[in-house]
């Protein structure tokens, strides 16, 4: 099965390594260096776990900059982005979130989502009626 992850920080690393020994994982970034790291095995992070399962399992594992090439043909795709919380305004920046989902809308729509970010309480009911994707999973 093919599963796209997006974000390559902790949260979709982790997944995406895990998911890579046992399915087609397409790792989406829009910071090239990380990118580039990942698919020479080098680990964008600290994490001695994940850096050996990087380097010695065999994974399905690719890093891209490309959307296209992550979300088409997609069974799932998890989104790990950042919704780092503004305190002064009170609320989680969830603009990285939606911005995929639009990715995703015109690309994939048939495709399962899977949100691993941090979301605020409430948006879930909201973001199923904003975007025409058969199925969001919180």
């Amino acid at each position: 099965m093919k599963i796209a992850v997006v974000g390559s920080g902790y949260v979709g690393l982790s997944n995406g390594i895990m998911l890579a020994q046992y399915h087609e994982v397409i790792l989406l970034d829009i910071i090239s260096e990380k990118v580039e790291k990942i698919n020479q095995k080098i680990l964008p992070i600290i994490d001695k776990d994940m850096e050996f399962y990087l380097q010695t399992k065999p994974l399905s594992l690719k890093a891209t900059l490309n959307s296209e090439e992550a979300y088409l043909n997609a069974q799932f795709i998890i989104i790990a982005t950042p919704t780092d919380y503004d305190t002064k305004t009170g609320y989680f920046d969830t603009s990285s979130i939606e911005s995929v989902l639009k990715d995703i809308e015109k690309i994939n729509p048939n495709t399962t989502v899977v949100i691993k970010s941090t979301i605020p309480v409430g948006y879930t009911k909201q973001i199923k009626y904003q975007f025409n994707i058969n199925n969001i999973i919180f």
